[in-house]
């Protein structure tokens, strides 16, 4: 990660570098990279018991509605998502359990949507109350809290048209070698 950020800086980068990685990369040693190239982060982390009991320590007024102009795939039900709702805790602090020194205080940023994987069956009984799946981020940058929302998001939307694109056509361009070819 520090070889990253440092070719972006020798390439000539000179704004605000922003890393945005997904839950693999979501560790004290990439978060330390970034403090040490004065670089921003938006990494999105798992569900680990920290994650969910500051999710669930959100109150229900802290919510902010979000509409995205174009609608983006779910990432477990594959459906389209068009609205959903974003809160922040400003001073979360990551790996907790670690070294002081290890440890990172920063904004953790949750999207949540609605849990439509099953839906009431005509007849029966609705729901008794929302049920939401969360999708939380861990980030350092300044912007608003629906701003940093909407530009993680974004970058959701091209990781998956490279990896659509990568399946795709291009998975059957050739090979410079030959055995690779004939298989």
């Amino acid at each position: 990660m520090s070889e990253a950020l440092a070719t972006a800086r020798e390439a000539g980068c000179t704004g605000i570098r922003i890393l945005r990685a997904d839950s693999q990369f979501y560790n004290a040693a990439v978060i330390a990279a970034c403090h040490r190239a004065k670089a921003h982060f938006s990494i999105t982390t798992g569900m680990n018991f920290s994650i969910k009991r500051a999710v669930h320590s959100i109150p229900d007024d802290a919510w902010q509605h979000i509409s995205y102009p174009t609608a983006v795939p779910d990432p477990e039900t594959g459906e389209l998502i068009s609205d959903a709702e974003v809160a922040e805790i400003p001073q979360y602090t990551a790996f907790a359990s670690r070294k002081k020194a290890e440890r990172a205080t920063a904004r953790l940023i949750v999207r949540r949507v609605r849990d439509l994987a099953k839906p009431a069956v005509m007849g029966e009984q609705g729901e008794l109350f929302a049920l939401w799946r969360h999708h939380p981020f861990f980030t350092g940058q300044s912007a608003a809290t629906l701003q940093a929302e909407r530009e993680h998001r974004h970058h959701a939307v091209v990781e998956q048209v490279i990896a659509d694109t990568k399946a795709g056509a291009l998975a059957h361009l050739p090979s410079g070698h030959f055995h690779a070819n004939a298989a």
